[in-house]
């Protein structure tokens, strides 16, 4: 009988594939770490608008507060700061349909007082006015 012996070569370490292999291995992980950071967002992070309900929120806004205005026209939303004039509670110009709106409030009511509008101010129409504050944390 005929012993089975393996060649010596086989029992020494390959080294070349043992490189090869950890090459691989640190490239994987260093695409996955690529994609990861990719999602990631730098920055502040999520701007977050709340709705304002009056004209008293309203003119409670400090100065550079940013505001989110949908325009009653066209449906852009806008985004602009609170100027020390608080201009914002005068008038609204679109700059996407470029209508322009008086600031209004109406309501004798308690569901109603001081809601916000725009008044058309070609046409005099009234629409409801949707305004959102920046939510400070």
């Amino acid at each position: 009988m005929t012993a089975l012996h393996e060649p010596e070569h086989s029992l020494q370490p390959n080294y070349k594939n043992m490189q090869r292999n950890l090459i691989k291995t640190i490239g994987a992980a260093f695409a996955v770490l690529l994609i990861a950071s990719g999602t990631t967002q730098a920055g502040p992070g999520p701007q977050v608008f709340v709705p304002v309900k009056s004209r008293a929120e309203a003119e409670s806004l400090p100065a550079k507060t940013k505001i989110a205005v949908t325009c009653p026209s066209c449906g852009a939303v806008s985004v602009s700061a609170v100027d020390k004039e608080k201009s914002h509670l005068h008038s609204f110009h679109c700059p996407s349909c470029k209508h322009s709106f008086d600031v209004e409030s109406v309501g004798s009511g308690k569901a109603s007082a001081g809601k916000l509008v725009c008044k058309d101010a070609a046409t005099g129409k009234k629409m409801a006015l949707q305004m959102c504050a920046e939510m400070h944390r």
